[in-house]
């Protein structure tokens, strides 16, 4: 865990030799490197929650200064999950959006699962994506700016002598993110234009 004054930085180690998560912390892991790709939500109340997790995702309170734990890691079985979990909350509902592996399709799409507490229980809404234009993953995060959402994400069509690349050169791309009245996420379109202004209803 870095931390730093500025956005820009520079950075340095918050807890020197101190690391937030390590590999012994989840052992229980169906992959070797499951400590990957963190993502945070800061509760209503101040509460900072950190997830994680390659095959399976982990889920555990910080403490307010944010570079400690604050309590158990918890193995969270969220259905199909791959990896990429993004964390977010829209009025009384938790959602956290993350990579699936799709039954039939070898590359990565957007799925989702939502709750009424961080807690849980959490349910399965299916997916919301289908797969990047390019390469083999896909992760996403999610935004609400000017009371519009966003959904980032990336695809591999950064080219290098004229060809993509794949995992190995991403591209931010982003388009709109619309919700139904019950709270579950429209599908989203993945298009090469991405989004226009002002946003289309």
């Amino acid at each position: 865990m870095a931390v730093g004054d500025s956005p820009t930085g520079p950075f340095k180690e918050a807890l020197p030799g101190k690391p937030l998560v390590t590999d012994a912390m989840t052992t229980d892991s169906s992959r070797a490197n499951s400590d990957i790709d963190p993502t945070v939500l800061i509760d209503d109340d101040g509460t900072p929650w950190l997830a994680w997790g390659n095959g399976d995702c982990y889920r555990v309170k910080l403490k307010k200064n944010m570079v400690e734990t604050d309590g158990p890691i918890t193995k969270v079985p969220f259905r199909n999950y791959s990896e990429g979990p993004w964390l977010f909350k829209r009025g009384n509902l938790y959602y956290n959006i993350y990579a699936v592996n799709a039954p039939g399709v070898q590359a990565e799409q957007m799925g989702y699962s939502k709750a009424e507490k961080i807690t849980g229980p959490w349910t399965y809404r299916g997916l919301l994506t289908g797969s990047a234009k390019h390469g083999f993953t896909i992760h996403t995060a999610v935004i609400e700016f000017k009371k519009q959402w966003y959904f980032f994400y990336h695809d591999g069509s950064n080219t290098l002598n004229c060809e993509p690349g794949g995992d190995t050169r991403h591209m931010v791309c982003v388009e709109y993110l619309y919700f139904n009245p019950d709270g579950t996420i429209k599908s989203i379109k993945l298009t090469p234009e991405g989004i226009s202004i002002p946003p289309k209803f």
